[in-house]
């Protein structure tokens, strides 16, 4: 059987070069938008040298009986790959130790909110005024956000029920935020 000449199509962005009579219809993986050519087996056994040549700008699919079988690549092209699938690796790692962080505090909080609640009125008032103590520290000394400031001292006038809602909620978005920047946190953990 004589192969015609090479046609293209394309599929998902990716330029497959056909060297069969028969139609062939597949996805094939963009892998990082390079030109994927792809050959048959018997292809690529009467022009292995070609092959090699053209897995230097581009991999190559090597496919048997319709199937990819293989995929030949550079090394360089092979160590972009690598390089790219680890960088994304690392920033799921990322997200998932900080949603870890985030229910930490989140935890730490509701404890705070279970004390709040139910401990007798002098230890409730005290926690208070020590978590008060800290947010005028931080406003004396500068070392917060006006922003966390101004939040933690509105919470802080709550009742302690109410003020035991507020923390453990989102709080219109800023309660991962204040959760970080809590001034329960050293005091009553």
């Amino acid at each position: 059987m004589t192969l015609c000449a090479p046609r293209q199509v394309h599929d998902n962005n990716v330029t497959i070069l056909k060297w069969t009579k028969r139609p062939f219809k597949r996805k094939v993986d963009n892998m990082m938008s390079a030109k994927l050519r792809q050959f048959s087996s018997t292809r690529a056994k009467q022009c292995f040298g070609q092959i090699l040549l053209a897995s230097a700008s581009a991999p190559v699919a090597i496919e048997k009986h319709g199937k990819v079988t293989a995929i030949l690549t550079s090394p360089e092209f092979f160590e972009r790959a690598q390089a790219a699938s680890g960088a994304s690796t690392s920033r799921v790692l990322a997200r998932i130790t900080q949603a870890s962080v985030e229910k930490d505090r989140l935890i730490r909080h509701q404890r705070i909110a279970l004390d709040l609640v139910l401990l007798p009125s002098n230890e409730t008032s005290r926690l208070i005024c020590n978590a008060m103590s800290i947010v005028n520290r931080w406003r004396n000394e500068r070392l917060c956000s006006k922003d966390y400031i101004e939040r933690w001292e509105e919470i802080l006038r709550l009742q302690p029920k109410e003020m035991a809602e507020a923390i453990v909620s989102d709080m219109d978005g800023w309660g991962p935020s204040l959760r970080q920047n809590s001034p329960w946190v050293g005091l009553h953990a």
